[in-house]
């Protein structure tokens, strides 16, 4: 029964938030990489926290350093789905946030109750829906946060992360300080959580949306251009025009190849995604597997400089990224 109790809250919890998401764009094989690697910190944290506890008070401890450890190990496999752009919107941040979250605090859990015996069951209710809960929503808050900044800057630098990283800290912190009663807080918790959440799908989606219909009548109308063979008199037919001298023939061909199968890449995510939102299950085809391949060998062949002339032609933003990866 103490197991059930401690780690069935947040379990349930990350399942239901998962199944609010109405575009369904994370893979699930990126949700259980989350919680393996929230089971992972959970181990590479206890020898550390150990010896926090050999060298500082028990209160430093849990105000402290463990808030501390916790939430920069439990953030590494967030800042790396950044760095491979997994992540294009809140509601997938606050997902994976979250299942890192649940991984930690289900091996925590676990530990405790083979650690503690006891019949009160109050403890365990306060750690499976307090704690447990808690070390979710530290990561979940922490990954939004580092998604709102990095969609706004579109880049991805090491210091984005830390005023979500600092925030998750602070509310990890201000659990273990018991500022309140432990069962207070968590039914703080369990009341304002799935408010926060609801907000947070619901200003995704709208992002999303918005976002989706802001690009696709730019593209259809280049790739139109393109396809039409009017690509010479256009402004970006001007535009190559006027650089091509710092390439060779073969580059500017690779260019105008990546700028089209880019285009056409663009335009079947969106069609994945409206897919997705109405509910259907769209399946990769060999035809996208195959334009992926070229579009990486183009990718290859044009180079950095190549696709830094590409920028004011081509949306190539976090997001764009984010969008080509849901193809792979």
């Amino acid at each position: 029964m103490p197991i059930l109790i401690s780690i069935s809250p947040v379990i349930l919890f990350l399942i239901l938030i998962n199944s609010l998401d109405s575009f369904k764009l994370l893979k699930l094989n990126i949700i259980i990489y989350a919680i393996i690697w929230g089971i992972i910190s959970a181990i590479i944290a206890y020898p550390i926290n150990t010896f926090w506890f050999s060298t500082f008070h028990p209160n430093i401890v849990y105000s402290i350093a463990a808030p501390i450890t916790e939430e920069i190990l439990k953030s590494l496999i967030i800042i790396f789905f950044f760095y491979k752009s997994k992540l294009g919107f809140l509601a997938d941040s606050l997902i994976i946030g979250f299942a890192a979250g649940t991984g930690f605090s289900i091996l925590e859990n676990l530990f405790y109750v083979n650690q503690i015996e006891t019949q009160n069951i109050m403890l365990w209710i306060i750690r499976g829906f307090g704690t447990a809960i808690m070390h979710g929503s530290s990561t979940a808050i922490f990954a939004v946060v580092s998604q709102n900044i990095i969609t706004k800057k579109d880049n991805t630098l090491i210091h984005f992360f830390l005023p979500g990283l600092t925030m998750g800290i602070i509310i990890h912190s201000l659990f273990n300080s018991f500022f309140l009663p432990p069962l207070i807080l968590t039914i703080l918790q369990i009341t304002l959580l799935p408010l926060i959440v609801i907000q947070i799908f619901t200003k995704s989606e709208k992002t999303l949306k918005a976002w989706m219909e802001s690009q696709s009548d730019s593209e259809i109308e280049l790739l139109k251009i393109i396809n039409e063979g009017e690509f010479k008199n256009s402004a970006v037919g001007k535009y190559l025009s006027s650089i091509k001298n710092r390439f060779s023939t073969e580059v500017m061909i690779d260019i105008l190849a990546y700028i089209q199968l880019h285009l056409e890449l663009s335009l079947k995510a969106k069609g994945i995604l409206m897919m997705k939102e109405a509910g259907f299950v769209p399946t990769i085809n060999e035809e996208i597997k195959t334009m992926l391949v070229e579009l990486d060998y183009l990718y290859k062949s044009i180079g950095k400089t190549g696709m830094s002339v590409l920028k004011p032609l081509i949306k190539i933003s976090k997001k764009d990224l984010w969008k080509i990866n849901l193809l792979k």
